[in-house]
């Protein structure tokens, strides 16, 4: 009877449960997160061969098409036209591969027979952070070409009114010089340089231009090393020889004989021998030199060649690509590259093979509409009016 009573109360609690009301789950929207990503908008053309009465493969072809069409012109704003060329397989398995990913979303503005070809048009909204972050993954960026130059250095090196062949400073400089990521003129070049155009490169900065240049170095590193040795005297060196150097070096454009910097510094060491004494100054000259070239040749070769120019509004990628075309085609420019493109203004770095900002501002407000709002020592700042 007990066990009958159990069962009937369970079954009644069960069935009030059943038959009272439900408790309804709501699920809380969470608010939409704002899209912080930017993007840039590009118009774009790409024809295909058609598919015989098969419309919609067709007009899926164009479309693709149109896509990979607008994605280059998205890369071609980041890599040179050469890479494009020389690189073409590695950036379409890296880059064109992923086309979809990179494309936001976009509108079909045009399509059509167009003679024996099916024409897409299309209007796109392209990831351009994504896609400069993937071709800087695979080394393809365009750098800065101050950055890492190409380098000549020469040094001569005189002990006791002595010319020396050793090279000890050349080699302690350049090898600083290669760690720091720049690029040397090979020494079996630099063997065909006799003791006489070496003198004379380092005291005449366009004679080091001119030499530089034919072993198409961009950067001369010339100067001098000259250490005198001479018996101590005195204790607790007494016997011992002080060698006393003196490194004299000049750092010199090799487009205009510009001199970027000049360097001298002078020091003391003593050591049982001549040979021991001149070898040491002459490591501890050359190896601070080394360290100070490293660190301050590619500020002052960009601050001597480069500036960086902010133009808006720009609206879109077209308009983007369209300014950095106009901007090649000044006499006094090397190359243009886009650093930024945010919000309409767009961030080019220009390399200039003479004039300083303020020649450049001026030459900017021959046409296209570019007015100047500010100009900096390497800065410049427009606007395009309407």
């Amino acid at each position: 009877m007990r066990k009958l009573l159990i069962i009937i109360a369970t079954l009644t609690l069960l069935l009030y449960g059943c038959g009272g009301a439900r408790q309804e789950v709501r699920m809380k929207e969470l608010p939409a997160q704002p899209d912080t990503e930017k993007y840039v908008e590009v118009d774009a053309e790409a024809e295909v061969v058609p598919v015989p009465e098969n419309q919609i493969v067709t007009k899926r072809n164009g479309v693709d098409a149109a896509k990979k069409a607008a994605i280059e012109k998205a890369v071609g704003v980041y890599v040179t036209g050469q890479q494009m060329i020389s690189k073409s397989l590695l950036i379409s398995e890296k880059i064109f591969s992923k086309t979809t990913g990179y494309i936001k979303d976009y509108t079909v503005t045009s399509e059509g027979m167009n003679g024996l070809f099916w024409k897409t048009g299309i209007h796109a909204k392209i990831r351009m952070g994504d896609i400069k972050n993937d071709i800087d993954a695979l080394g393809l960026l365009i750098k800065t070409t101050a950055g890492n130059p190409r380098v000549m250095v020469v040094i001569g090196e005189v002990v006791d009114g002595t010319n020396q062949n050793t090279g000890s400073a050349e080699t302690q400089i350049s090898g600083a010089l290669l760690d720091a990521g720049y690029k040397l003129v090979d020494q079996s070049q630099l063997e065909q340089i006799n003791a006489e155009e070496t003198l004379k490169a380092a005291g005449d900065e366009k004679a080091a231009a001119v030499i530089a240049k034919r072993f198409g170095a961009d950067i001369a590193v010339v100067g001098r090393m000259t250490i005198n040795t001479k018996p101590i005297e005195m204790e607790p060196y007494k016997g011992w020889i002080s060698g006393r150097g003196n490194l004299s070096l000049k750092v010199v454009k090799t487009t205009n004989g510009d001199v970027l910097m000049v360097y001298s510094k002078a020091d003391n060491i003593p050591d049982i021998s001549i040979e021991g004494a001149a070898a040491s100054v002459s490591k501890r000259l050359s190896g601070a030199a080394g360290k100070e070239l490293a660190s301050s040749i590619g500020p002052k070769l960009v601050e001597s060649n480069f500036i960086k120019l902010l133009i808006s509004p720009l609206p879109d990628l077209n308009a983007l690509e369209k300014m950095k075309k106009w901007l090649k085609t000044f006499e006094s420019v090397t190359d243009v590259a886009v650093r930024a493109f945010d919000e309409g203004t767009g961030e080019f770095e220009v390399e200039l093979t003479y004039g300083s900002a303020n020649d450049f501002a001026a030459k900017l407000e021959t046409g296209k509409g570019v007015k100047v709002k500010e100009v900096g020592g390497h800065a410049i700042t427009a606007i395009l009016e309407k």
